[in-house]
């Protein structure tokens, strides 16, 4: 059976929600080859939450050599990602279902999982996500991640309303009704203190900032030794 035609809106709607975000996968391409574990040739690199293939696409136009395994739950989302890579499809190595079902240790030398965590209640799933990663991770691989970030960020109240302020306003003048934001059911954001705990518990390094944009963050830490 054909693939079903890729809805526009499935390329452009983190865009939309995100200032900045046509640029992230360059940048995470970008930054994570300069680390050790993946600037060998043909190092293996994990891509969580794939969704339609942003940072696979960018992956194959910088490293051709690097070895991609794309996870998401969604099948729909697995083939979106297909479509756009087109004859490089064959390249990457896919797995719907979550990653804490992917099995090995210490298989990968770099991981990204963009809008990820966010999805995870604070329930013991998101450290339970970490924990997966860190096994699968070789040690001082970087983990790249990129959330929505919720109370505790740093902010002082007033000053966090006129991001979440402006935020709304971005995704309005991008043609969204407001579906994202800090009290929407079916996203957890968490502060800096938490992702830190979180990570430390998991086995990560302190992150460090790499990308804002409003409350979007981008961190990098690195797989404990």
């Amino acid at each position: 059976m054909d693939n079903p035609p890729l809805s526009p809106a499935l390329n452009d709607r983190a865009e939309r929600q995100i200032p900045g975000y046509r640029s992230l996968a360059r940048l995470a391409v970008a930054l994570l080859s300069g680390f050790p574990t993946a600037a060998i040739a043909a190092a293996p690199v994990l891509v969580v939450g794939c969704g339609t293939g942003n940072e696979l696409i960018e992956a194959r136009a910088q490293r051709k050599d690097w070895q991609l395994t794309a996870v998401d739950p969604s099948l729909a989302m697995l083939e979106a990602a297909r479509q756009r890579l087109g004859d490089d499809a064959h390249q990457v190595e896919w797995v719907q279902g979550p990653v804490e079902d992917l099995p090995g240790k210490q298989r990968f030398a770099a991981a990204t999982a963009v809008l990820v965590l966010q999805e995870l209640a604070d329930d013991g799933s998101k450290l339970q996500f970490l924990v997966s990663l860190a096994r699968l991770l070789q040690p001082g691989a970087p983990l790249l991640l990129i959330d929505l970030m919720g109370g505790g960020s740093g902010l002082n109240g007033a000053m966090e309303q006129q991001f979440l302020a402006a935020q709304n306003q971005f995704q309005l003048a991008s043609g969204l009704e407001l579906e994202l934001s800090p009290s929407c059911e079916g996203v957890f954001p968490i502060g800096e203190a938490r992702r830190s705990a979180l990570l430390n518990a998991a086995g990560f390094s302190d992150p460090i900032r790499v990308f804002q944009a409003l409350q979007y963050e981008g961190v990098v830490a690195m797989r404990r030794q």
